[in-house]
């Protein structure tokens, strides 16, 4: 299978938001930052990033930071808020694990609407 020249980007993009799920989330997001700013630094006909890449990297970047504060901020909020700490904290672990799929999930189904050069879904 070749890769398009014009969905290339869309690609790194969204394995770049996996990788940031799976593999190594703070660096991951942090390159996502950079060609973030790489992207809107300049004007648009200056960059060779087209449109619909553009809109996979908004939309990785947009749901990276959206898995880091419902993943990362609400069980810990929700674990010292709570009167009960054995409960709150087997709920927080099902929630974590349930919605960590669901992230994952919605990555892959984005990068494959990437790789049949598509919009992604969210």
């Amino acid at each position: 299978m070749s890769v398009k020249q014009g969905n290339r980007f869309a690609i790194i993009y969204q394995s770049l938001y996996l990788a940031n799920l799976l593999l190594l989330p703070v660096i991951s997001f942090l390159v996502l930052v950079y060609y973030f700013h790489k992207a809107t630094q300049y004007p648009p006909q200056a960059t060779k990033i087209s449109n619909f890449n553009k809109i996979h990297l908004y939309r990785s970047i947009q749901l990276s930071a959206l898995a880091g504060v419902v993943l990362g901020m609400v069980p810990v909020i929700y674990i010292f808020y709570s009167a009960q700490f054995g409960a709150s904290l087997m709920v927080m672990v099902f929630y974590f694990i349930t919605l960590h799929a669901c992230f994952v999930l919605l990555g892959m189904l984005n990068l494959a609407k990437a790789m049949a050069n598509k919009l992604p879904l969210f």
